[in-house]
Formats: structure tokens, C-alpha cells, sequence
């Protein structure tokens, strides 16, 4: 049996994965050596079945079941690792990868050589797309501010506390290696407990602003190519006028995608804050269908156009196709706000030495037109919010409790896949009419906000009773809470007032 699939990864390997015929033998001994075999058998295998596999799964799978039935002493981390290097070694070097992809990208196009790298990454195991395709999506209903919503089954939860510690150099005698899962030194590493393998991934370099990036995909893939642009170097995250410039060069190249960049400081930034690192891919976040909710004056000698965007946080637009032009006028934003203080909407840029004011960019091009939207940051904690004054506040965190990146400040947000079990144990106790004490009792974790989402909702099913919509309803309503949080300058008079002196104060 196990002969046969050997055969069918083969096979597999041909017509997906570049495998040539002269290099059969040399990766069917190989894939013996990794599920521990000392001889092949041949066996029949069915090649039109073969054709139809879109994923790996089938062979993850097989040799999954194969290795711990055969070898039971074999960790689940020590049989990923072993399955992933097979894969790894099918999937053509990454000098070949490297080279088709420009080759595609030079005799047909860019979209082409995206996809190839893609499907590539699908074919061999390191996108997880059955995976993905289980991830729950919907989309909310609020006219003109609607955002998108997941619950992502693959991603683990951080807290905003580890993801700080990241940032505080550790002395040599504890540097590991890789040093974080964006090296780049992570092309074929074999992995450990602590660290998956990466034998499949392939990275794609690029010259943005005369500096080495690479291009790969994500493994998480919270909407469709979502890609992880990542430095050569290993070195923490940064927003200032390069940043705008390498956005640009990424769209110039492959205008098919949107790129941004999370915020350079905790809270506000994105779960790694130590390897520079942009995001991007084929989707357009929500924010990107947002309208201009008024413009500012920034003087006769820009072409570009300056406009806060019909959003729940400070969201900045500027519009044109100067590139210069669009880098002049957000770094003047950025340099301003970096040290502007407003203490009657509780920003201050600075606490002694500690920076708190930051943006995140994030851009899509449009024919020859640039859309570069900046959304103001501040990370600053004080009594009442020690989580952050423009996080989400403390009654929010049983939905969303990690720092909002750009991917939920542009409008997707990515939610634990722990609220699926939360969410069912909430409804199973309305059906049940049970008393806070039962439900909190046969489930434990029913305690603070979940006692009061259960509230909400059981109070709501008198009149609607769809469960599964009156659930969606709440998370919604929690997460347009939580971009409201975040905007450093609310819609109110104050911060309407706050914002037109920001933005007056700019020499542009």
C-alpha cells in the first residue's frame, strides 16, 4: 500500500511540482529513507486519480497514518517535520523556483508568475488551503463602513505581552537560529519542537528602494494570495519614508496586489515586530471601498489629493499618480505625527523615552493611480486602559484581545478559533434555558463578558430565533467597537477639532 503512494507522489510530483524524470529514483529513495523503508515494491497506482488531486492532503495523510502505525514512537511534531522535507525535496531547489517565476513574469506576466509561485505553494504543503477553506468569513452589513470578519483556524493566539518581549535583544548565548519565522534563513530548514520545518517554502527575491526583500506566501492565508514580503535582514519594523517607497516599488511591480506595512511599535503593530516584514496579496480590504469623507487644503503645488476616509479609525488617504508627490506628503503626516501631542483626545507622543505615535501604511494601484492610506497609531497605556487607550478596551477582549495589525484596522479581522467552541457553548445554553450558574458550571471558561454576551444574545432570541445570526450580529457589533477604539481622533466635536488642527499644523 504504502509502495502505491509512493508511486502516486511520484506521479503527483510530475505534474505539479516540476519533477523530472532523470531525478525518479534519486526521491524514491529519499522518501524510503524519511518513512524508514529499506527497499521499494512496486505497485500498481491509478495516474487518473492522481490528476485529480488539487492539494497534498491525500499523501500527508497516507503518511501520517503509515508512520504512526509503523513507528509509534514518533512525535506528531517528528512526523510534520518528516513529511514536510519530503515535500520539501519534490519541490524543484530554489534556483529553479526563482528562475521560472521570472521567466513567467518576463515573457508572459506578473499575475502569471504569481500564480505559479502560488499554486506552487498550495501543491507542495506549505499553504495550508484545506485549512484555510475551513476558516469561517462573513461579511457585515453597516452601508457604507461594512469590514470583513474570520474566526482562522490555523493561526495560534498571541498576547500583546509576548509579542513586546520580541523586541528586547536577548544576549548571544540565546540567539537561536533561525531568529524568527521571517528569516530568510529559513529556506529548507528542517524545524525542531519550537520551530516548524520549512523545506517547502521558496522565496522570491525583489529590490525595493535599493534594498534585498523576498517575496513568499503565507502559510496562514487569511484571504486569498496573501503574501509576506520580508527583509534580507533581521531587523525590527520601521515606518518612515523608505517604508512609503518600497510600498510603491511593490505595487509598481505587481500592481495586481495591495501591500501595507503593520505599525512599528507593540499593541498596535502586528504579532512579529522584530523582522521587517510587509503584507499584501489579491484581496482588497475593506477599507479600499471606503469613501472620501472630506478633503484638506494641502496647497496648489501638490497634484496629489489629501482626504480622511469614511472609516471607523483616523484613516488618511492620499491620491495620485506622482509618486514623489504621495512620498512628500506622507512622510510631512508621518514626521508631524510622530511627535504631536493632543492631551484633549489623550494622544501624547511620548512618555520620557518611550515613542508612542506611529502609522500604518497600506496601498493599491489603479491603472496609474496610487491609493496610499495612512491610519494614526498611538500605543499608549494609562490607568483605565492598561491594554492601550487605542486598543480594543478590556470588555472587547473575549472576541479580540491581540493588537490590531493592518489587516483589522484595513477591516478583516482575524479572530481566534476558539470563539467556534465559545460560540456553540453560548448557544447550547440558550437552547437550554440555562441559569449562569449551569452554563458557567458545564462550561467554565462562560465567565466575565461571555456571561454578558450570553445575555445579550438570550435576551435578542425572544425575537430572532437564528442562533448562528444573532452570534454574528454580536461579533460584529464588537468589532466595529473595537476599530472605534482605535481611532486616535473620535467623531465627535473634539475630535473633529483635534484632526483639523493636526492637519493645519502640517507645512505642506
Amino acid at each position: 500500500m504504502i509502495y502505491r503512494v509512493i508511486n502516486e507522489l511520484v506521479e503527483y510530483a510530475y505534474l505539479n511540482l516540476d519533477l523530472k524524470k532523470e531525478d525518479e529514483i534519486y526521491f524514491k529513495n529519499i522518501i524510503l529513507g524519511e518513512l524508514h523503508l529499506n527497499t521499494f515494491l512496486e505497485e500498481d497506482f491509478n495516474k487518473e486519480f492522481v490528476k485529480t488531486l488539487k492539494t497534498s492532503d491525500y499523501f500527508v495523510e497516507k503518511f501520517t497514518d503509515f508512520l504512526k502505525e509503523t513507528h509509534p514512537e514518533l512525535t506528531d511534531n517528528e512526523i510534520e517535520r518528516k513529511i514536510t522535507k519530503i515535500f520539501g525535496i519534490m519541490t524543484q531547489p530554489p534556483s529553479k523556483v526563482i528562475e521560472k517565476f521570472n521567466y513567467l513574469k518576463a515573457t508572459q506576466s506578473e499575475k502569471e508568475a504569481l500564480d505559479y509561485l502560488f499554486d506552487l505553494s498550495i501543491k507542495n504543503d506549505y499553504v495550508k488551503k484545506s485549512k484555510i477553506d475551513k476558516n469561517m468569513v462573513w461579511s457585515t452589513d453597516y452601508k457604507e463602513r461594512n469590514f470583513e470578519v474570520s474566526i482562522n483556524l490555523s493561526k495560534p493566539e498571541k498576547s500583546n505581552k509576548d509579542i513586546a518581549k520580541l523586541l528586547v535583544k536577548k544576549p548571544a548565548t540565546e540567539e537561536k537560529y533561525p531568529k524568527c519565522l521571517l528569516c530568510k534563513e529559513n529556506l529548507g530548514y528542517y524545524g525542531r519542537d519550537d520551530h516548524p520545518a520549512r523545506e517547502n517554502i521558496r522565496l522570491i527575491p525583489l529590490k525595493l528602494d535599493n534594498e534585498t526583500w523576498y517575496l513568499q506566501y503565507s502559510p496562514y492565508g487569511y484571504f486569498n494570495m496573501h503574501c509576506i514580503v520580508l527583509k534580507d535582514t533581521h531587523t525590527n519594523m520601521v515606518i518612515n519614508e523608505s517604508t512609503f517607497r518600497k510600498l510603491i516599488e511593490f505595487v509598481d511591480t505587481f500592481p495586481y496586489f495591495f501591500v501595507g506595512s503593520n505599525a512599528d511599535l507593540p499593541i498596535v503593530g502586528g504579532s512579529i515586530l522584530n523582522h521587517e516584514h510587509y503584507q499584501g496579496g489579491e484581496h482588497r480590504l475593506p477599507i479600499m471601498h471606503a469613501k472620501a469623507l472630506r478633503y484638506f487644503d494641502i496647497g496648489g503645488n501638490h497634484t496629489s489629493k489629501l482626504s480622511l476616509a469614511d472609516w471607523y479609525n483616523t484613516a488618511l488617504l492620499i491620491e495620485g499618480e506622482d509618486k514623489e508627490d504621495i512620498v512628500d506628503i506622507a512622510t510631512k503626516i508621518l514626521t508631524k505625527w510622530r511627535e504631536y501631542d493632543d492631551e484633549e483626545n489623550n494622544i501624547l507622543s511620548h512618555t520620557s523615552e518611550t515613542k508612542h505615535n506611529t502609522i500604518t501604511p497600506c496601498i493599491k494601484k489603479d491603472g496609474n493611480k496610487y491609493s496610499l492610506y495612512l491610519i494614526l497609531r498611538n500605543n499608549r497605556t494609562n490607568e483605565e486602559y492598561p491594554d492601550g487607550i487605542f486598543h480594543a478596551h478590556k470588555e472587547y477582549h473575549h472576541i479580540k484581545s491581540e493588537g490590531i495589525g493592518i489587516i483589522e484596522a484595513m477591516g478583516l479581522f482575524v479572530l481566534p478559533a476558539r470563539l467556534i467552541r465559545q460560540s456553540n457553548q453560548i448557544k447550547d445554553g440558550v437552547i437550554n434555558n440555562m441559569s449562569d450558574e449551569e452554563l458557567t458550571q458545564k462550561y467554565p471558561d462562560m465567565v466575565d463578558n461571555f456571561i454578558s454576551m450570553y445575555h445579550d444574545i438570550k435576551n435578542e432570541y425572544q425575537t430572532n430565533n437564528d442562533l448562528d445570526l444573532l452570534v454574528r450580529e454580536y461579533i460584529n457589533k464588537v468589532c466595529r467597537n473595537i476599530l472605534v477604539n482605535t481611532a486616535v481622533f473620535k467623531e465627535d466635536e473634539v475630535g473633529t477639532k483635534g484632526l483639523e488642527k493636526f492637519i493645519g499644523g502640517i507645512k505642506f
